[in-house]
């Protein structure tokens, strides 16, 4: 539909119109009206662009708020500018009335550009286009964030439903990946719900953890493919603090407790015994809190393995095997699972997967084995492959040898190196207590032994 344009003796700015309008070809001045109205826009424009690069986010309010009013498709950069606008004075506010007034008008931006979308996009870069998602999951950050203590009948429930709404749909649409700060907000709300209903939302919760896990790796694994230090660093910066406060909430949360998951996959198992599906799914779950020796674990495999081998299902018949002692039995499951991946990478990834499994029953040499396969199939795994070595060793506290891993695992792959400083500098951390405890011990038992030598040589004196 094209752009209608009201031309009154006063010179009305043109508005968007809910109908999809479109703007192909435009400059802002085609999208702001004509006569004295759009020479007003566009100093309104001028001034609250400068009053925000000044800070004075009190003073651009004003100006941005007519532009938002009159022309609120001149802009694309209108909605960005506002809401950081919006933001800024809501949290200097003091006045209540006032604060709830700047919310609201912050939650309306993004109803309002959700309903000029499709004009909106008409003029900008095809990569640059917003989605539905992209704004849905801004403005339930901006709830969340800001609408605690504010918004009337805020809710940590209305605040994840927002954020996993935004979240699916910008999964759904595939073109874009989640922001970094979208992720954290999402899982941190879904922790409050955790912490609010540990019994019935612990499910849930756990699906958050692997999915909120999962998109973060995947954004820090294209840092690797970035085309210099500068574009890999910018991808880095903002996912691996991410990841970090994701694994840190889960580990503060105690959802991975093996008898509350056993007991709640248990029932779930045997009821779903056919539906591969689930079945799957359990067995990431499982598997990805440390559950993967347990008879439920087992039981899961088991099931779908029958229905349809895969490698998730092979894995877990081979650890079962492993258990019960049956070694050669296990290897044969754990090579099954690398035949049914097709692509060397696909198999590089199994393999890691599997060196984590083995490792996990105390067979570092094994496990070993399966890393180097793993760096066979895709040479660029080898920073993974050596973070894993690193786990292992510290594990067996070869702190030495798992220093070193971490430090060849953060040069070889920048979009782990966040997490093997982590590991490394908490490596670091157990060696320094352990020589304040080394040098502690030394010097009570040189204290102890003195005190001895003084008690035999008074003894001695005495008899």
């Amino acid at each position: 539909m094209k752009l209608k344009k009201i031309a009154t003796a006063l010179s009305l700015a043109a508005v968007c119109l809910p109908t999809m309008a479109q703007y192909e070809g435009t400059t802002v001045y085609d999208r702001i009206g004509h006569g004295q109205d759009s020479i007003t826009t566009l100093g309104n424009i001028v001034a609250y662009k400068d009053s925000y690069k000044a800070q004075d986010y009190l003073g651009a309010y004003e100006p941005w708020k007519a532009v938002f009013t009159k022309a609120p498709c001149a802009e694309v950069s209108t909605y960005a500018y506002g809401a950081m606008i919006l933001a800024n004075v809501l949290v200097k506010e003091q006045d209540m009335t006032k604060k709830k007034a700047y919310f609201n008008e912050l939650m309306n931006l993004y109803d309002t550009r959700l309903k000029n979308l499709d004009a909106l996009n008409s003029f900008t870069r095809v990569q640059s286009r917003a989605t539905k998602g992209d704004i849905i999951a801004r403005k339930a950050f901006d709830y969340a964030y800001y609408g605690a203590g504010v918004a009337d009948g805020y809710s940590v429930d209305k605040a994840y439903d927002m954020l996993k709404e935004g979240v699916d749909l910008i999964n759904q649409d595939g073109a874009k990946e989640v922001p970094g700060f979208v992720l954290d907000k999402f899982f941190e709300m879904s922790y409050q719900k955790y912490l609010a209903d540990s019994t019935n939302f612990r499910e849930q919760f756990l699906q958050d953890y692997l999915e909120s896990r999962e998109a973060c790796e995947g954004m820090l694994s294209l840092a690797n493919q970035a085309k210099d230090s500068t574009a890999a660093q910018k991808i880095v910066s903002q996912y691996d603090p991410t990841l970090n406060r994701i694994e840190t909430m889960f580990a503060q949360s105690k959802a991975a407790n093996r008898e509350q998951l056993v007991a709640i996959f248990g029932p779930k198992i045997e009821a779903n015994k056919t539906n591969l599906a689930y079945l799957k799914s359990a067995l990431t779950l499982l598997s990805a809190n440390n559950c993967d020796d347990t008879d439920i674990y087992f039981k899961a495999a088991e099931y779908a393995y029958n229905i349809e081998p895969s490698y998730e299902s092979a894995i877990g018949t081979a650890q079962k095997y492993y258990k019960d002692g049956k070694v050669a039995e296990s290897i044969q499951y754990y090579d099954k699972a690398l035949e049914l991946c097709t692509t060397n990478q696909n198999k590089a990834a199994i393999a890691l997967k599997i060196a984590n499994a083995i490792a996990k029953t105390g067979d570092s040499s094994k496990a070993f084995t399966y890393l180097d396969r793993a760096v066979e199939y895709n040479p660029e795994i080898s920073g993974k492959a050596n973070l894993v070595r690193a786990q292992i060793e510290a594990t067996s506290k070869n702190f030495s040898e798992a220093i070193a891993y971490c430090t060849k695992a953060a040069q070889e792959d920048v979009s782990i190196s966040g997490t093997a400083n982590r590991l490394k500098a908490k490596i670091q951390e157990v060696q320094r207590k352990n020589a304040e405890y080394e040098r502690a011990n030394a010097e009570y038992q040189a204290q102890k032994a003195k005190q001895e030598r003084e008690e035999n040589f008074w003894k001695a004196g005495a008899q």
